[in-house]
């Protein structure tokens, strides 16, 4: 093989083992119907590897929640988020943590990629409880639940499990 052939495929290789490296971590997807309405969510599954972020954040932490693309929630019904109507349709979600109080905020923005941070203009907000999970989860799980006409929402990463309920008409 000719020197020049030999770079052009070692280029070639370099090139593909780098976009390999670079590919978006899988997405997973949340759903549940709620009083006949759909609701999903669908998120960027960041791996802890072996780190305990949650447990690391700091105060004034805002997180797109996941990675990569930020999270999106949709419905084709009415959300009703501590006491405000939101619009079917779809909304990024964010994470804020206020000392020792966690937020789940529902922003009207969409398309939402990496940085910078989406700190102000949420439609809603509603607080999340911190608990520490039985088990552990090395990549992010989030899992939707119709309770008593409720959606619950569970954000499952390493030990770390926030909930909260919306409503959805």
């Amino acid at each position: 093989m000719s020197p020049r052939k030999l770079l052009t495929a070692a280029l070639v290789l370099g090139l593909a083992v780098a976009c390999a490296a670079q590919q978006p971590s899988k997405r997973g997807t949340a759903e549940a119907t709620v009083n006949g309405k759909k609701v999903s969510v669908n998120y960027g599954r960041p791996s802890l590897n072996g780190r305990d972020l949650l447990a690391q954040a700091p105060d004034g932490l805002v997180w797109r929640l996941g990675m990569n693309e930020a999270t999106e929630i949709s419905t084709n019904g009415t959300l009703v988020v501590n006491g405000k109507e939101l619009t079917a349709g779809k909304y990024t979600l964010w994470v804020r943590k206020t000392g020792a109080d966690w937020t789940l905020a529902f922003h009207p923005k969409t398309g939402v990629w990496g940085k910078p941070e989406l700190r102000e203009g949420y439609a809603a907000e509603m607080p999340l409880k911190l608990e520490k999970s039985a088990d552990s989860a090395d990549q992010l799980v989030i899992d939707l639940a119709d309770k008593s006409g409720t959606t619950e929402i569970k954000i499952h990463w390493g030990t770390a499990l926030l909930t909260g309920t919306f409503g959805v008409k």
